[in-house]
């Protein structure tokens, strides 16, 4: 057996190896309280991984902490702030558990300011709309327009045959502007940076699937979902022979709903689809209602409206100016969102930014403010705050980690994930992150290592960002969580993320024992 006398000469020299190590590394100061014999080689290794000139092109910044306790495993530019990019959805996700619970779920209502004689709706249909983010085909077996059809269906057992006013969309829930602060203005026709409105169809996108035509210099078939007449796309793009780089895209012409699709595609080439963000996304989400009430049969000769924003024409109805107005509508048909639990798994396993920033809007709507981005983020750093989380230092303008203002440390991410850990919501919390090897922005991570079944974690990627925090698990089944926030770097993001999967390995080996 060996003596205490060589145990604690085998910590001592672990430690002095372990200095000398740090001194290497940068002259920010790295911190570990735990301080066994285990952690001190555990240590050692990281510290010798932040050598790596992958991280030494860029700033870092390294917090892992056990769940159970206030011992830090290991610290290394914890307190300096970085562009959280969608490590913010966590900081989202968790506010909106706190404040809203599991359960909550959307409303969206279809009600009339009219009455229904022979068939006929002598009056406005009108959409009152919450914020519901999951009027989209992921939620509706894969049918973007599955909640417009049961709404018709819907109308039709009412006996309605004929609408004889407009559609109308109260979409005044919110009063934020539609494009975020900061959020690049280059961006505005992608996917990723759709307008927020309290309206919103099919995540306020449009994609067109581009497949080779029959031969090369033919030109190439698009196939556009939802199927609408609210856009029209100009097709250039020409099918290449095989030996060509496919290269593809969509713009808006000017200020128009027609899309220029450009490129070439090879012939064989799998199906290549490109997003485009909706423009005046309530109309859009309006306009195929009408197209689907009028392929179920339902006749309608109106126009569109919204009562602000998100219209190219807006109407204020007397009716929808106040509660009292509102309360004295007949409602026709309900959709109910899915719960909260399953909503926070598209925020945070697939990082999808509308149904994140529909979502931070939602928290600020709850606790009786406006619906802005300003009010909104107040209410997460009060709920947060209020579970315990040091605030300082930490910068929120949107939910999604769209914005690069937004600026979070190493140290709050792990402060929040122990905070959600210890909750009543954990298991939800945990549940909604990516799984390595699996599913989510983790799905191409490295396959057949133990970090697939013991790792749940959120990405956040812009360009020269990279970022990743969550849980692991040890060989001990301790949890551990951790934050690895990676900014300015010049380098493949491969070289980034095979850094953080070796430190991850080192962590699931890890064994106090």
């Amino acid at each position: 057996m060996q003596s205490a006398a060589s145990g604690k000469n085998i910590r001592t020299t672990l430690l002095i190896a372990l200095s000398i190590v740090f001194l290497f590394v940068s002259p920010c100061q790295l911190k570990a309280d735990d301080e066994s014999v285990e952690a001190v080689k555990l240590q050692k290794d990281l510290a010798q991984m932040l050598t790596n000139k992958a991280f030494q092109s860029g700033r870092v910044g390294i917090a892992i902490e056990p769940v159970k306790t206030d011992k830090p495993l290991f610290q290394y530019n914890e307190k300096k702030r970085f562009v959280s990019a969608s490590n913010m959805k966590l900081f989202t996700s968790a506010a909106a558990l706190l404040s809203l619970s599991p359960n909550f779920t959307y409303e969206t209502k279809v009600m009339t300011d009219g009455i229904i004689t022979s068939g006929v709706l002598k009056g406005n249909l009108i959409i009152s709309a919450s914020g519901d983010p999951t009027i989209s085909g992921y939620f509706n077996k894969n049918n973007p327009t599955q909640v417009f059809e049961d709404w018709a269906d819907a109308l039709m057992k009412k006996g309605i045959i004929q609408i004889a006013g407009d559609i109308v969309v109260d979409n005044s829930y919110f009063n934020d502007s539609p494009f975020g602060i900061g959020w690049l203005r280059e961006d505005m026709d992608r996917c990723y940076s759709a307008s927020k409105d309290a309206f919103s169809f099919n995540n306020n996108c449009i994609a067109l699937t581009v497949s080779p035509g029959e031969a090369a210099g033919k030109p190439a078939k698009i196939e556009v979902e939802p199927k609408t007449g609210y856009v029209t796309v100009l097709n250039t793009i020409k099918t290449s022979d095989f030996h060509t780089e496919a290269s593809v895209k969509g713009t808006y012409i000017n200020n128009s709903n027609t899309i220029a699709m450009s490129g070439t595609i090879p012939l064989n080439h799998e199906n290549i689809v490109r997003y485009v963000a909706a423009k005046n996304p309530a109309e859009f989400g309006a306009y195929v209602l009408k197209e689907t009430l009028l392929s179920k049969g339902i006749e309608f000769n109106g126009k569109i409206y919204c009562t602000r924003g998100g219209c190219t024409q807006a109407k204020d109805l007397e009716t929808l100016s106040t509660d009292k107005g509102r309360s004295s509508l007949n409602t026709l048909a309900v959709y109910r969102s899915p719960e909260l639990s399953e909503i926070i798994k598209v925020i945070n396993k697939i990082s999808n930014n509308l149904y994140t920033e529909l979502l931070f809007l939602t928290i600020a709507k709850s606790k009786q403010k406006e619906g802005n981005s300003g009010e909104a983020a107040l209410a997460v750093q009060e709920i947060l705050k209020n579970a315990g989380l040091d605030t300082e230092g930490f910068y929120m303008v949107d939910g999604s980690g769209l914005s690069r203002l937004n600026h979070i440390t190493p140290q709050q991410t792990v402060q929040l994930l122990k905070i959600m850990a210890k909750s009543s919501f954990s298991d939800t919390f945990y549940n909604s992150l990516a799984i390595p090897d699996e599913e989510g922005t983790l799905k191409n991570w490295p396959k057949g290592t133990l970090i697939t079944g013991n790792v749940r974690a959120k990405t956040g990627t812009m360009t020269h960002v990279r970022n990743l925090s969550g849980y692991v698990t040890t060989k001990d089944g301790e949890l551990l969580a951790f934050s690895f926030l990676c900014n300015d770097y010049n380098g493949p993001r491969a070289a980034i993320d095979g850094l953080y999967n070796r430190i991850l390995l080192s962590l699931v080996d890890f064994s106090r024992k």
